[in-house]
């Protein structure tokens, strides 16, 4: 029997079964070669691994905290956009941060970068972890201001996988830490004037734009001077001050007493409150009197 030139090519070809796999074999006929369909393919080996899609990134795991050795919580990559303090995503009972001994950051160099007693390293600061470089995960040591404004850390860490945060053993150092997950947003705060002409408001957001000054005796720690509260609430005549804070507790002060060298002052503190403060030049430092832990509502008379 004749065998065709189609036919010896249709043998050669193992697996084929059409003429579009040797389209130029004499005695191969065009109006009979096969077209692929779309689900076979485009007929170009090219054109069929440039169809394949490419495969997506994988999206970011987020970040697991350790207390000591044993996993306390695993953060999603959504909840990074709110800054949450690392105090806050810890049970409460280990959240006091002058109790942690160190914490230990993993993932973003060879070995693990650690922070020795934290509270003492960078205190009047809160660590925080936030959307960090490419979509990663980061660390940071913060001023409170500076957090509620989503603003630059003293101190940055990227890539952060993993946190081990280890607790002191025994004693009770760090008990009386006032920080303690307990903290209050800053741009919630309020603090109401009330004067004569009737009664004003200044929120937190507005607040923490307002600019800073070194405390008196504390250059590293930064807040406003009582002055600086009154002018942005339109408070200027006045004979005597009532400061009030959340727990109740009231203090007043003369105007005639305040000066170059009794500066009343305010920061705000771990626990997003506003701490107030009379701080008095003796000698060559400053001597604290006055102390309202959460101040709330100033009144002038």
């Amino acid at each position: 029997m004749r065998t065709s030139p189609c036919s010896f090519a249709l043998a050669m070809l193992v697996g084929s079964g059409s003429c579009w796999l040797a389209p130029g074999l004499a005695g191969c006929d065009k109006s009979a070669q096969h077209t692929p369909s779309t689900a076979e393919g485009s007929g170009s080996a090219v054109a069929a691994i440039a169809a394949v899609p490419a495969v997506a990134a994988a999206p970011a795991a987020g970040v697991q905290i350790f207390i000591d050795t044993a996993l306390a919580a695993t953060i999603p990559p959504a909840q990074l956009a709110g800054w949450p303090r690392l105090d806050t995503l810890v049970p409460p009972e280990v959240r006091k941060l002058g109790t942690w001994e160190a914490v230990s950051l993993e993932g973003g160099k060879p070995q693990p970068t650690e922070i020795l007693r934290p509270s003492s390293a960078y205190p009047d600061m809160v660590p925080a972890i936030f959307p960090g470089d490419g979509g990663g995960v980061a660390f940071g040591m913060f001023d409170p201001v500076e957090l509620a404004k989503k603003g630059k850390p003293a101190m940055r860490e990227d890539h952060v996988t993993a946190i081990r945060i280890k607790l002191g053993q025994g004693g009770s150092r760090g008990q009386n830490d006032d920080g303690g997950g307990a903290a209050g947003d800053p741009t919630k705060l309020v603090v109401t004037f009330k004067t004569p002409a009737g009664t004003t408001t200044l929120t937190g957001d507005k607040l923490i734009g307002l600019p800073r000054e070194a405390m008196p005796g504390s250059p590293d720690q930064k807040g406003w001077r009582l002055t600086t509260l009154l002018d942005a609430a339109g408070v200027k005549t006045y004979h005597h001050l009532v400061l009030s804070d959340a727990s109740g507790t009231s203090l007043t002060l003369e105007k005639a007493d305040l000066g170059d060298t009794t500066i009343p002052f305010i920061k705000l503190n771990k626990q997003g409150a506003l701490r107030f403060r009379v701080l008095k030049k003796v000698g060559a430092g400053w001597t604290p009197s006055g102390d309202l832990r959460a101040l709330v509502a100033i009144e002038a008379k």
